[in-house]
């Protein structure tokens, strides 16, 4: 089977494949009469509209963008991607008694662009220019000395939707929210969003349109590929550590300690960074594995890191795992193999439960001993993502009750992790930022929210626009807000992507129904998307003043 055949059929599945693929594809460009869509791009909320100009650009974007109508969305598997607010909220709070000004509570709009900078203005660094952050001042106290710890962690999809779906699961982060610096006000900035280019923003204070990883597929040359396929080539940006460090001449301590190589653009280049040498990493990630967030049961880095990043490889050695998931499984008073109504076994022998965020807990708090973080005067960076929240998000949803668990577990996790800090770094002597790389999506049966299915808009494009009978498909991929185009076979067969865009504003409730879906027909002829546009319209509305800026 060939590579393209591979990723259609992958997107059939509903699987995201990591492989380059070869794209004959032409320029994605606007085209003249296309006023109608410059109007429908205009009548999209303006934050809206922003976000999206922010996560795209010409040399790495699809060529088709689409909003769906709110709360519907795109994709299986309970997708956190788009503009709106309830996967674009997330929390920001700053701690640290040293450094950070307590109980204070900021209105001012704020994204995660702003971490790295303000990152630099706590350790007095000079040297670091964000593209798009800008520093949340307010936090930082008016002091000389820098904390000997900065760290950046992140509850992966733990966005303010799911924090206020279980007011009571977090009682510890609520306690820390008197005691720093919270900005009510936090954002993503950009869609889509999806993990990969949200840590990249949070690692170099640069919006994807400018950080250059677009999304969980794009464009490279004439590949369709995969951000993490060659290691950080594809990160254009250097982030805050990549700079610090080398100014430094790495004399800090700087690592990380994720799930998935995706995580690791909030880190940065490493030794592909020139002057820059081979950061502490870990993940979990699968080498040939289908998908980006295939995780495998021990800590390591894949070939295509192996030689810019620095394994800790007695991180396998950390004991207690078993004990966590006995826990898990007792947690009903029966230990009978189940977390709720689930087989532990079959969930990853249980690191897809809840037992795997103490133990990973305990993973970071051996790293921090064993490489010396925080032990002398010089600052050192650790950037953190806990990932449990996130899977079950996409296996339950977060109104489930496994979300809950999940909350509970991450809440004291943090407990131990904020005591554990004060005594290995000492009291005022680091500074923390938590944070979400975007929120989860709610159960349709609780929002009301209709699944656009991939295949049918795949399926309808080629049949109306790819008539000329050759074995080159119109779609390379679709995704949960955009269309990714062959524009070459495309024009080919006389059509434009505002053709298609056009087409694919007509499509129904019912069109796009997956095979076993049953659709109400009081709503079966409602269109599912609020706007469907050439990406490239983007650079030039008239509503839209930043792109010009």
């Amino acid at each position: 089977m060939t590579p393209k055949r591979l990723l259609l059929l992958s997107l059939a599945l509903g699987v995201l494949v990591t492989s380059a693929v070869t794209v004959p594809r032409g320029p994605a460009r606007a085209q003249t009469g296309d006023e109608d869509l410059v109007a429908l791009a205009c009548s999209v909320p303006h934050e809206f509209l922003l976000r999206t100009w922010r996560g795209w650009r010409p040399d790495r974007g699809a060529q088709l963008s689409y909003i769906p109508r709110e709360p519907d969305f795109v994709g299986s598997g309970l997708p956190h991607v788009g503009p709106w607010g309830y996967v674009q909220d997330v929390p920001m709070l700053w701690y640290g008694p040293g450094s950070v000004f307590a109980g204070r509570s900021v209105k001012r709009p704020v994204t995660l662009a702003g971490i790295a900078p303000t990152v630099a203005k706590l350790l007095h660094f000079d040297g670091f220019k964000a593209i798009d952050g800008r520093p949340m001042l307010e936090a930082i106290k008016p002091t000389k000395r820098e904390p000997k710890l900065v760290v950046t962690l992140v509850w992966d999809a733990g966005g303010m939707n799911v924090l206020d779906a279980w007011p009571d699961a977090h009682p510890y982060l609520d306690s820390l929210i008197s005691e720093g610096t919270w900005y009510q006000d936090a954002t993503v900035g950009s869609s889509p969003t999806s993990t990969a280019q949200d840590h990249a923003t949070i690692g170099t204070g640069a919006f994807p349109n400018h950080s250059g990883i677009t999304g969980h597929h794009l464009i490279v040359g004439d590949r369709l590929t995969s951000p993490w396929n060659e290691g950080p080539a594809f990160l254009i940006e250097p982030t805050f550590a990549d700079v610090y460090d080398r100014a430094m001449n790495n004399e800090p301590v700087v690592g990380i300690v994720g799930t998935v190589d995706i995580h690791f653009g909030m880190l940065g280049h490493g030794a592909f960074f020139t002057g820059g040498d081979r950061d502490i990493a870990l993940t979990r990630s699968v080498v040939g594995g289908t998908t980006l967030t295939d995780e495998g049961f021990e800590w390591n880095l894949p070939p295509r890191e192996a030689g810019y990043y620095k394994l800790a490889k007695y991180a396998n050695d950390v004991p207690g795992f078993e004990e966590d998931v006995r826990r898990v499984d007792q947690a009903d008073g029966k230990l009978d193999g189940m977390w709720r109504d689930n087989s532990i076994d079959q969930l990853l022998k249980g690191f897809d439960t809840p037992a795997r965020t103490p133990y990973q807990e305990r993973v970071v708090e051996t790293v921090i001993q064993r490489e010396g973080f925080g032990k002398d005067d010089v600052p050192d960076l650790l950037y953190l993502n806990f990932k449990e929240i996130d899977y079950v998000s996409h296996v339950w949803s977060m109104n489930s009750l496994e979300m809950r668990d999940a909350v509970v577990a991450q809440d004291l996790a943090l407990k131990r992790f904020v005591n554990f800090l004060n005594q290995q770094v000492g009291e005022n002597r680091w500074v923390m930022v938590l944070t979400a790389d975007h929120g989860a999506m709610p159960d349709p049966a609780v929002s009301g929210g209709f699944q656009i299915n991939t295949p049918p808009i795949q399926a309808g494009i080629n049949e109306h626009f790819d008539t000329d009978g050759d074995d080159t498909p119109v779609v390379e991929l679709v995704q949960p807000s955009q269309v990714f185009l062959n524009v070459d076979e495309l024009e080919q067969n006389g059509f434009t992507v505002g053709d298609v865009a056009r087409y694919v504003m007509t499509l129904t409730q019912a069109q796009t129904a997956g095979p076993n879906e049953a659709v109400d027909p009081a709503t079966a002829n409602d269109t599912v998307f609020q706007a469907a546009f050439p990406s490239a319209l983007m650079q030039d509305l008239p509503c839209l003043p930043e792109a010009a800026a």
